[in-house]
């Protein structure tokens, strides 16, 4: 067995949000306990929070608690007034650990967001799993550490009870996250209520899109159903909608009142957009705004970085290789970093690109990208106004083209609207009283500006000058409904399931090896423990993500899969592209899953799902191969188990 590490303390924490006192690794004892450390900009560790919901609320009777770490990459994200609105939109139910300095972090040698780390209950590290967690392999992990602390007697009989959030006050909005206009209406993503709002010119509701319950339900405005709209474009009597959490995009009839599912599966997509699909059959990862001309639905997709183009009942990528970057050319070769915004002026698209701080331009004609602000680095933010330069945004969600004075740009982060001048060459002020974390803009006909105020819950309409603003009082919302759309909820169950394996090492290099500038190779050995080996027509596959230097590294194809050729080892070579001028660290995390069976005779067999984290130098003068093995490794525990029937993900023994 490998030797067990205890996990450090949780010292260092500025502040705790969601728990009367300070949470303690002793204190904790008996109990499986859940670090999700993640940042509240970032969109990876926004689909990991609904796993992790669904996972607290399956085991509410267990000794399990989930507790954040919240380890801010933006300046604005150590705010603990931010970091709890943040936490009351997403639903986020369990203790936060404010780790601005990022303390707890290092403790626990933490590299990238979203990163689950998972302890048992004598206070040992069972697992450190970066990225995004299959949710049914997590819960199996946890009913395997539950069922092992059970029999071990090291499992507390009730679970601990951290406190709960404060409940907050009824209002027409809860964190409204874009509006649009059109037909003498104005419509509004009522976000936090899971609902969109028709307003009239004086706020006045005249109708509304869902009832509040959070799912996903099409049909009639009363009873449908939507988890977290955000993007709006109205277009010929439709209403299009953006649901970031449904991973779904909505078409609503405004004079037959229906709603209808137009992309998407409602599944999290594994992966970006590579080629045309049917958009019913495609799986999307967080649309988050829309944009519509003509038959043309164009769709910001903030969870793979890219921009999407709906026609026809069908989906494409247009611009963005699924890379959180920030690197201008052809669509296809261009990256974005989690586009956020979209506004349409002819045939140009202007996007906020969220997670590079910039402003981006995509040309429709050409489909080309260029940059306005913004970069070169996903760390290159600021507050800045005058002639254009590195650093003068911080995270921004919304751009908003008007007729001849310029694109509107609201710099979420900074609290601010600031305003591009026409040639696009400065960046002026343009509004600064008192917003909070504005994601919505829209320019109206007699060019006056609505927007939506999200941390302050309101609408307020500024002059087209930005001289003056007012509150748009929101009027006649109907009480909203609270709950979960049950019958059409998804549930890893986890029945029968091993998650044999589920864990992560961090590998080391070759003094000297390093990955020279242009195109290389990424060769990755898949080897099985002694006394295992890859049964010969085995299914195995490698994802590999980033997470470090992604604006200067490429691995393509980021998702592989085959079928082993036996023995103790797979070999695996993957395509790499370098754009670097000096000597860098960069890192990669590959997450391989193959099945292990028993060297002698096959009798049993164990799916295994490794993670790893793999420092890959960048070297001026280097190599055009990097090699690593990646240790498979099948816990001495899991050996013991005879193997049975297939759960989900397994393949039968």
């Amino acid at each position: 067995m490998r030797e067990r590490i205890h996990a450090p303390e949780l010292s260092g924490a500025s502040a705790w949000l969601n728990t009367a006192a300070p949470l303690s690794i002793a204190e904790l004892r008996g109990q499986v306990v859940i670090l999700d450390f993640w940042t509240h900009c970032c969109i990876n560790c926004m689909h990991v929070l609904p796993i992790l919901r669904d996972l607290e609320e399956r085991h509410r009777k267990d000794p399990l608690v989930v507790i954040g770490v919240h380890s801010a990459k933006f300046d604005a994200e150590k705010d603990d007034a931010h970091i709890l609105a943040a936490m009351r939109r997403h639903g986020v139910s369990h203790p936060v650990a404010v780790d601005s300095e990022q303390r707890i972090w290092s403790q626990y040698a933490v590299r990238s967001w979203p990163t689950l780390v998972i302890i048992r209950p004598d206070g040992t590290l069972a697992a450190v799993a970066p990225g995004e967690p299959d949710p049914v392999m997590l819960e199996g992990f946890v009913q395997q550490l539950l069922a092992e602390a059970r029999a071990a007697g090291t499992l507390r009989e009730k679970p601990l009870q951290p406190g709960a959030p404060e409940t907050e006050a009824q209002r027409p909005l809860d964190y409204p996250g874009k509006i649009a206009q059109g037909g003498g209406k104005i419509f509004v993503s009522d976000s936090g209520h899971h609902r969109v709002l028709v307003l009239d010119a004086r706020g006045a509701v005249i109708d509304h899109i869902g009832s509040g319950l959070r799912g996903v339900r099409e049909g009639a405005f009363e009873s449908c159903a939507l988890d977290d709209p955000q993007g709006l474009a109205f277009q010929n009597g439709m209403l299009y909608i953006a649901d970031a959490r449904a991973h779904l995009v909505f078409r609503a009839d405004m004079a037959e009142r229906t709603l209808s599912r137009l992309a998407g599966t409602g599944a999290l997509g594994r992966g970006p957009l590579v080629e045309r699909t049917p958009a019913l059959e495609t799986a999307l990862r967080s649309p988050w705004d829309v944009a519509a001309r003509g038959p043309e639905l164009y769709v910001a997709l903030a969870g793979s970085h890219q921009i999407a183009l709906l026609q026809d009942g069908f989906v494409e990528p247009i611009a963005g290789d699924g890379r959180e970057a920030q690197l201008d050319g052809p669509g296809p070769k261009a990256s974005l970093a989690q586009p956020s915004g979209l506004s349409l002026q002819g045939d140009v698209l202007y996007v906020a690109d969220s997670e590079s701080s910039g402003v981006r331009i995509l040309d429709l004609r050409s489909r080309k990208l260029y940059s306005l602000a913004g970069g070169p680095g996903l760390f290159d933010f600021g507050d800045k106004t005058g002639a254009v330069e590195t650093g003068m945004l911080q995270h921004p969600l919304a751009v908003a083209a008007t007729p001849s004075s310029g694109l509107l740009v609201a710099d979420t982060y900074n609290d601010k609207l600031k305003r591009f001048s026409p040639d696009g060459l400065r960046l002026e002020s343009f509004f600064e009283g008192g917003l909070g974390q504005p994601a919505g803009l829209c320019v109206l006909p007699d060019g006056d500006v609505l927007v939506a105020d999200t941390n302050h819950h309101r609408i307020l309409h500024v002059a087209a000058d930005g001289s003056r603003a007012r509150e748009l009082p929101v009027t006649g919302a109907p009480e909203v409904v609270r709950g979960v759309v049950l019958e059409e909820r998804r549930q890893a169950s986890g029945c029968g399931l091993r998650a044999a394996g589920w864990f992560s090492a961090i590998l080391h290099s070759e003094p000297g090896a390093g990955l020279s500038p242009g195109e290389g190779e990424l060769v990755l050995e898949l080897a099985a423990p002694e006394g295992f080996e890859c049964s010969k027509g085995a299914p195995w596959s490698v994802a590999v993500e980033v997470t470090r230097r992604s604006d200067l590294v490429q691995v393509t194809p980021e998702f592989a899969r085959g079928e082993s050729g036996g023995g103790r080892s797979q070999r695996v070579a993957l395509h790499v592209s370098a754009s670097h001028a000096h000597d860098l660290e960069s890192e990669v995390v590959v997450t391989a899953r193959a099945v292990a069976c028993d060297a002698v005779d096959h009798a049993s067999c164990w799916p295994v799902q490794n993670s790893f984290r793999i420092p890959l130098r960048l070297l001026a003068q280097g190599q055009r191969e990097v090699r690593f093995t990646l240790p498979l490794e099948v816990p001495t525990e899991e050996r013991a188990l005879p193997a049975t029937g297939a759960g989900p993900g397994q393949e039968k023994t």
